[in-house]
């Protein structure tokens, strides 16, 4: 791939999530039925602005499709070879989000569709730490500037700290989730709102740093 149409490419994706995050952000304010104190994102699929919940999963989705084509021909080595196509299951993954509308959390009985959506939620939520440190440790061996590998480490570490609060909060409500007694005390709904916002933040920031890279290719010719 030509290092300015991979150049557009990326710029796409740090676009998308920067799309997501305001559509994320918007339906705070256009739903507040869902208290994000206790409500996790997918809900707001349920709304009267549901499509635009919707809406904000396809653009993560693509955000991280579009940043697997940039990587494709970049990650080397097994390990590379893991990572782009973890990434690209994430990918879909968040599409399927999109697609299959959940119930509410507080719902005992689950349909096959809440079911599908579930499953693309664990995939993206539990998988992308580990996806996102095989390809930082791959691409940092490629970086001739020490800024951005340490840029990598960073936000690779940032993506552990959000999902590690998740689960932490997971954990700490085991009982009340067995029985889906979700409730405003069941408080899970901001640590999920954190681990999704470090999760953007990896995407944009690595699309950041694969675009600067390529500036400096192109400068370099």
């Amino acid at each position: 791939m030509k290092t300015d149409n991979r150049i557009k490419i990326l710029s796409v994706a740090s676009y998308l999530g920067f799309i997501f995050l305001f559509l994320l952000t918007t339906l705070h304010l256009l739903e507040p039925e869902f208290d994000p104190t206790w409500r996790v994102i997918s809900e707001y699929e349920l709304g009267k602005f549901g499509w635009l919940m919707r809406l904000a999963f396809f653009c993560w989705g693509g955000g991280f499709l579009l940043l697997t084509i940039s990587l494709w021909n970049t990650l080397e080595g097994p390990g590379g070879k893991i990572g782009k196509w973890w990434l690209l299951i994430i990918s879909i993954a968040l599409f399927g989000a999109g697609i299959f509308i959940p119930q509410p959390i507080t719902d005992i009985v689950r349909g096959t569709t809440d079911k599908l959506h579930g499953l693309c939620g664990a995939i993206m939520i539990f998988t992308l730490p580990i996806a996102s440190t095989i390809i930082a440790f791959n691409l940092t061996k490629q970086q001739a500037n020490s800024k951005h590998r340490k840029l990598l480490f960073w936000l690779t570490v940032l993506v552990w700290i959000g999902i590690i609060a998740f689960f932490y909060s997971i954990i700490f409500y085991l009982e009340q989730a067995k029985t889906r007694a979700y409730g405003p005390d069941v408080l899970i709904g901001l640590p999920n709102r954190f681990m999704v916002l470090t999760y953007t933040i990896w995407l944009i920031g690595v699309a950041r740093i694969l675009i600067f890279k390529g500036n400096d290719e192109n400068t370099s010719r």
